[in-house]
């Protein structure tokens, strides 16, 4: 009886020591137990060869002793004991995907965070001495083939020169889109932003197989948030193009939709004379690619431009229906005639005639699209609009720069406006 009361004492010590146990218990110093996964993993401080990441400690974290990135599968530095850890020795212009995962006193490893996508800066954009070395096209140069990463864009009302084709194309550094910029102008570029609009005359209209006379690439490169002017003068043989800041006229002949041959010295811009139009307050940047001038299904895609953009993650933060959109000025069945005629002169005049532009002060006048009528100076300078718009004096015609021909079927809505007002 005496030996069943001392089994009995000891096993009740026992199990009260075990339960003692059981009240203190750690899940975290259990070798069985991980920490709860880092959130919110994000990176910040881009460069060209490194960036910093920076995550949050889950609530639930307690006993975590560091945390571990992961690059691409594999393990980068040592164990960290801050959230935050900038990575180096990175490569330009590379997309690169990171993980962190947390540790304990024994080294359990908790489930990994969200895994983020980050993307080095790419070097510095430069005006290089020959096209092909741009990047802009790939394969025959000739074909104006756009290489991988570049986009075509068009826009509702284009900017005349002299009956010259133009092909319009943007390259964004990867991952870093165009966003909106609160209106319905430019939108926000990213730096190493490149876009290129190159002129050229099909030698037939009527039969564009027979090939292109190709001109000049025309390339702005937006480089630590300034935007920089460079022309490529295409040479005889069509097989390259040479970076060149002196202009120059040459003789063009085409055949045009009436098979008719046309002669054109067509004027190639110098690097001042495109200062001279895209320039204002100092500051100088791109006129054609206004958010509003992209609202609109091109010839290229189905879509709208400005969602087509977006689904390619070109863009972000538009709603295509809260963007004004500039008219087609020849679209006579969808548009007023004034809503055509002041989409002609925003496209072709507006970049120098309103505040900031060129035009030296005392013209009054302002062709911006947003510019209420009666604030335009059109009315009052009517007469001289249409006599510098029907004029080729290099001093007086209008505009002065990008044209050495009469826009014959733009004259005829011009002067079709001027004498409804």
């Amino acid at each position: 009886m005496k030996m069943k009361k001392l089994f009995f004492t000891a096993f009740l010590v026992l199990l009260v020591t075990a339960c003692a146990k059981d009240d203190s218990y750690d899940p975290v110093a259990d070798d069985t137990q991980a920490p709860s996964k880092p959130l919110n993993l994000a990176a910040s401080e881009q460069t060209e060869t490194s960036l910093k990441l920076s995550w949050d400690a889950s609530t639930g974290n307690v006993g975590v002793t560091g945390y571990r990135i992961y690059q691409d599968g594999t393990a980068l530095l040592g164990l960290i004991t801050g959230t935050s850890a900038t990575v180096q020795g990175l490569t330009p212009g590379t997309a690169y995907n990171f993980y962190v995962t947390a540790f304990d006193a024994k080294e359990n490893e908790s489930a990994p965070s969200n895994t983020l996508e980050a993307f080095t800066l790419e070097e510095p954009l430069s005006f290089l001495p020959l096209l092909s070395q741009m990047g802009v096209y790939t394969g025959n140069l000739s074909d104006l083939n756009p290489a991988q990463g570049v986009h075509l864009y068009e826009i509702h009302s284009t900017l005349f020169t002299d009956y010259a084709h133009k092909q319009r194309l943007i390259r964004l550094p990867e991952g870093q889109p165009m966003r909106y910029a609160n209106s319905d102008l430019l939108p926000a570029f990213p730096d190493n932003t490149l876009i290129s609009k190159t002129f050229f005359y099909n030698i037939d209209d009527q039969d564009p197989s027979m090939g292109k006379q190709i001109i000049e690439t025309r390339i702005f490169l937006n480089v630590n948030g300034v935007w920089l002017v460079g022309n490529y003068i295409w040479n005889a043989a069509q097989t390259e193009a040479n970076y060149r800041e002196t202009g120059s006229t040459e003789a063009i002949s085409y055949i045009d939709m009436n098979g008719q041959t046309q002669n054109v010295n067509y004027q190639i811009p110098s690097k001042q004379d495109c200062f001279t139009c895209h320039n204002n307050n100092a500051q100088t940047f791109p006129i054609g690619p206004k958010l509003r001038s992209l609202n609109f299904i091109p010839s290229y895609t189905n879509q709208n431009q400005l969602d087509y953009f977006q689904s390619l993650g070109l863009l972000q933060g538009v709603n295509p229906g809260s963007i004004s959109v500039l008219p087609d000025w020849t679209d006579v069945a969808n548009y007023t005639l004034e809503d055509r005629a002041r989409a002609y002169m925003e496209v072709n005049c507006a970049h120098c005639h309103q505040p900031g532009g060129s035009v030296p002060a005392g013209f009054n006048i302002d062709f911006r699209l947003e510019t209420l009528f009666p604030n335009t100076g059109i009315y009052e300078n009517r007469g001289e609009i249409i006599a510098r718009f029907e004029s080729t004096l290099p001093t007086y015609r209008m505009p002065q720069l990008g044209r050495t021909v009469i826009h014959t079927e733009a004259l005829q809505m011009l002067n079709d406006y001027i004498d409804s007002l």
